[in-house]
């Protein structure tokens, strides 16, 4: 999968496989309607970005209408267990926080054990539990076979699901590059004496005045939709430099290139999380507990060389 013209031919390419796109509202729709009209005589599950359920009803009697509708093998209460709602089993809908909301409406979706699942923004302004639920939860279902159609930004949030993650340009579908078969070997990193004193200073741009990051400022370096972003603080920076050129000048300060299109600064990663085989995370210390991509192929060169 690579550049398609339009929706229906990324669609027929995709097949089954798990497709995540970074996306207007109106390309949203236009995909939603699609999978349904494709997966018409097939098991599905949708959750749209307006989905607020009924406002009276508490998360149990919710869920309780729902699973007669589904008429499957989970229960009500099992998928409260599941998505850690037992504190709020009896709140009403209308009284819960977005992420509650969230977590609710993937109980809802779980309930119907989804051959083909459809979501808006499936993880966004959701905290480090929460997102580890609704991930791990996209990859339980990924494994037993159900195929993923996700719509959101920023195209971060859809290479931490597992499928291809796409963006659009001009009317054009493009995937996201991963390396999850990168072999690229030890003599392209970067190589520096052990004596070397260098002072380090990346820069980046905010509005018309240059910055310039100490790395230890930095979270992590992302290249997204042809431009490269210095992460501090919560607040992503445009940076000039490559990320070839920022990797050689990071390397030496604890960051390592977790992803083709990340660079993390180690030090801020406060958890490894896998998903599936070939789904990995890192969830960062970082002022938004930011989750990034960590490639299959890296995964093993992290473990070896930080002993985790």
């Amino acid at each position: 999968m690579n550049d398609y013209a339009s929706l229906d031919e990324l669609l027929d390419a995709a097949g089954d496989h798990s497709i995540h796109i970074e996306c207007s509202r109106d390309v949203s729709a236009t995909l939603l309607k699609a999978v349904r009209a494709r997966a018409r005589n097939r098991r599905c599950a949708f959750l749209v970005e307006t989905d607020r359920g009924y406002d009276r009803e508490t998360v149990r009697s919710y869920l309780a209408l729902f699973a007669r509708i589904a008429g499957g093998s989970i229960t009500p209460d099992e998928a409260i267990a599941h998505f850690g709602l037992k504190d709020v089993a009896r709140t009403k809908m209308i009284e819960l926080t977005h992420e509650q909301l969230m977590l609710a409406n993937f109980a809802r979706l779980s309930l119907f054990e989804p051959e083909v699942c459809f979501c808006e923004r499936p993880i966004a302004d959701l905290g480090p539990e929460a997102r580890h639920l609704v991930l791990t939860w996209i990859a339980e279902r990924t494994e037993a076979g159900c195929t993923f159609y996700t719509t959101l930004e920023p195209l971060r949030e859809a290479l931490l699901l597992p499928g291809t993650a796409f963006w659009v340009e001009d009317g054009r579908f493009i995937a996201a590059e991963r390396d999850d078969d990168d072999d690229a070997s030890d003599a392209d990193e970067p190589t520096f004496s052990g004596d070397e004193v260098r002072v380090c200073k990346i820069p980046a741009k905010a509005d018309t005045a240059t910055l310039l990051f100490d790395p230890r400022e930095i979270d992590f370096i992302e290249s997204m939709n042809k431009a490269n972003y210095v992460s501090a603080r919560g607040t992503l920076y445009p940076t000039p430099l490559t990320m070839d050129e920022l990797e050689n000048q990071l390397v030496r300060f604890g960051f390592f290139r977790c992803h083709r299109s990340y660079i993390v600064n180690v030090q801020k990663v406060a958890k490894v999380e896998r998903y599936t085989r070939n789904s990995f995370n890192l969830t960062l210390s970082d002022a938004v507990h930011s989750s990034i991509p960590l490639a299959k192929g890296r995964a093993e060169e992290m473990r070896e060389r930080y002993n985790w």
